[in-house]
């Protein structure tokens, strides 16, 4: 006997899966560092606007939306202007107008909603084995350094395993939370612990001191939901372990980590002591430079904002647009290797001065809140709330010793940042679900709504 399929089943399940490999090319630039993520947002919106046929301009009423939209238009009439106008290129420019497709990449993330459980199965089953396989274990037990997973060096690499390692954690949390099976506890929980574990060893192993500084405050807030939203015995137990367990570890590579850290550590006591007793920042600045005490990849910090510094008083609140570069060639320590400020905030300053800041950082702010709101209404789990702001903690953390805004990393966490905003946002416009009783509410007229509790 002949089972028929009906044509349109097996359509749909092919489109899930295309959509959901797009999803994981994203997330792979955590582990694997490429411009993939750029081809993949673009089909996913592609895919969502024509194929789903759903429509943008409802998203587009959104204040937050317009406010996105408006900004990424500035940036890119601003970058044109120069470019055709003043004949100055800059350096990235463009990719500030990113926010254009900030709604357009929330739409595309409502409506892959019941896709994100095996979507995020796949990817840290994926994430265990190249952890597994670039892993080079006996180099890092002996202190030396390494370049984490696939990336281009190894600063990269320690940011990508951060976010593997934040993800994996609230991955787990969220069963718990939820009140998977058993069963689906456990795989999760285990593949998560191994993830975990080997994510902390290519951090220690990259010597990256911005992204263990990060961290501190990531800890913080892992611990802090894990007190206030998961009180159960089992789960207190296992994070006070795994707490203890870091701890420990980090007693017994203390050495090592006084090795790379101490001069770093030492010459940022010394000119937070300088700016206390009332010297000017000009002139720690030069101090902390031509000291030899300073380390050389501190020095070449403090040379690149120097001169940031300089190219932003030219313009401090709407900055110098692409015209910064030719600045640059004006600036006292221009020989510096690098245009690459090693600041994210500078990176923003220079180009769009103090007033481009507020605009991002009220984006920013705005969109922390909303998914907060769709964690209080039960949208999403209030794990995946407090991953959501831990990963933003942790980055905003890492960019104040490294332009990761201008790397693959950055710029595809933008897009995802934001397309969880804007999903949350369609989705409490809807009512999608009450998480707490798990009654599902009004959803008329969204495609492929499903209750918060798949989310995986």
């Amino acid at each position: 006997m002949t089972i028929s399929i009906p044509r349109t089943l097996t359509t749909s399940a092919t489109r899930n899966v295309v959509i959901a490999i797009l999803w994981l090319a994203m997330m792979s630039v955590t582990l694997i560092e490429s411009d993939i993520y750029r081809y993949a947002a673009i089909l996913l919106m592609v895919f969502t606007l024509t194929l789903r046929k759903v429509p943008l301009r409802t998203s587009l009423t959104d204040w937050l939306a317009i406010a996105c939209v408006a900004w990424g238009f500035l940036a890119l009439f601003r970058f044109l202007f120069g470019l055709i106008v003043e004949g100055e290129k800059g350096a990235s420019e463009w990719l500030y107008a990113f926010a254009i497709f900030f709604p357009a990449m929330g739409v595309a993330m409502h409506t892959s909603w019941s896709l994100v459980r095996p979507i995020l199965l796949t990817f840290f089953c994926g994430a265990l084995i190249v952890l597994i396989i670039s892993t080079p274990l006996s180099a890092i037990l002996a202190g030396e350094r390494n370049s984490p997973a696939f990336h281009h060096n190894s600063i990269h690499g320690a940011v990508g395993c951060g976010f593997v390692f934040i993800g994996a954690f609230y991955w787990a949390l969220h069963q718990w939370e939820i009140g998977s099976s058993a069963r689906t506890k456990a795989i999760v929980s285990a593949i998560a612990v191994v993830v975990i574990g080997l994510a902390v060893l290519n951090i220690y192993g990259a010597k990256s001191k911005g992204v263990w500084l990060a961290l501190l405050p990531a800890l913080g807030l892992m611990i802090a939901a894990t007190l206030f939203y998961l009180r159960r015995k089992t789960v207190l137990v296992a994070a006070v372990s795994g707490l203890l367990l870091l701890s420990g570890g980090i007693y017994q590579v203390r050495d090592n980590l006084a090795h790379f850290a101490a001069a770093t550590f030492s010459s940022t006591v010394g000119i937070i002591g300088q700016l206390e007793s009332g010297v000017s920042l000009d002139r720690v600045m030069h101090d902390a430079i031509v000291s030899p005490e300073t380390p050389a990849s501190m020095d070449e910090r403090l040379q690149l904002w120097a001169d940031a510094i300089d190219v932003i008083s030219v313009a401090p609140i709407v900055g110098s647009g692409n015209s910064w570069l030719t600045l640059w060639q004006t600036t006292p320590y221009r020989d510096v290797t690098y245009t690459l400020m090693h600041n994210g905030y500078l990176e923003i300053l220079i180009r769009y001065g103090f007033s481009g800041l507020a605009i991002l950082a009220l984006i920013v702010v705005a969109a922390i809140h909303r998914v907060y709101r769709a964690s209080s209404q039960g949208v999403i789990s209030k794990s995946a709330f407090a991953c959501y702001l831990t990963f933003a903690v942790y980055f905003a953390v890492t960019i104040l010793s490294n332009s990761n805004n201008r790397l693959a990393l950055g710029e595809c966490y933008a897009l995802l940042f934001a397309a969880t905003c804007f999903a949350s946002s369609i989705r409490l416009r809807s009512g999608s679900v009450d998480l707490s009783r798990n009654i599902p509410l009004r959803t008329d007229g969204l495609p492929d709504a499903v209750t918060a509790r798949v989310q995986g």
